[in-house]
């Protein structure tokens, strides 16, 4: 799906949302859990409203299919988190898929909200945008990051699996 709405981009932001704490948690964590770790803190930061936290964890070499780079997303972001006050989401990590040692991707389903978002079951009550991100990863410096990422809707029942 071309991405061209801010919304939209918004939501790529959400997905590219990378504070790597991989660093902090030694030598000893798998690149699967580095970047699951990754991805968490990135939910963290969403909430925070943090724009400097998306554009430090976008690869320079960002691109997506709409021809938007990092500093695209972190504008969009900035103007998303104005009027957007209160930013609550729900993720679920899919498989990782390791493509060598400096590559790989994964599918994040994001719930975004008004609301705190506590368990599947608020998606119901509340209303949520449901969204899926195919992320391509890579490792940087030592350092994941987003290098692309495509996005669509998702629907209450992919967060059921």
């Amino acid at each position: 799906m071309p991405i061209s709405s801010p919304k939209a981009l918004l939501f790529i932001a959400l997905g590219l949302l990378l504070p790597l704490l991989a660093g902090c948690s030694g030598d000893q964590a798998s690149p699967e859990e580095q970047i699951r770790v990754m991805l968490s803190a990135g939910e963290r930061a969403v909430e925070s409203r943090s724009v400097s936290a998306v554009q430090a964890h976008i690869s320079e070499q960002y691109q997506d299919e709409s021809g938007n780079d990092g500093r695209a997303l972190a504008r969009l972001l900035t103007g998303y988190f104005i009027t957007h006050q209160s930013i609550h989401l729900l993720m679920q990590i899919g498989p990782i898929t390791l493509m060598g040692a400096d590559q790989a991707e994964t599918t994040v389903f994001v719930a975004v909200a008004g609301q705190p978002l506590e368990a599947t079951a608020d998606l119901l009550s509340l209303r949520a945008d449901l969204l899926r991100f195919d992320l391509k990863l890579v490792n940087e410096a030592s350092q994941w990051r987003v290098r692309s990422a495509r996005w669509r809707r998702a629907n209450s029942q992919d967060f059921l699996r």
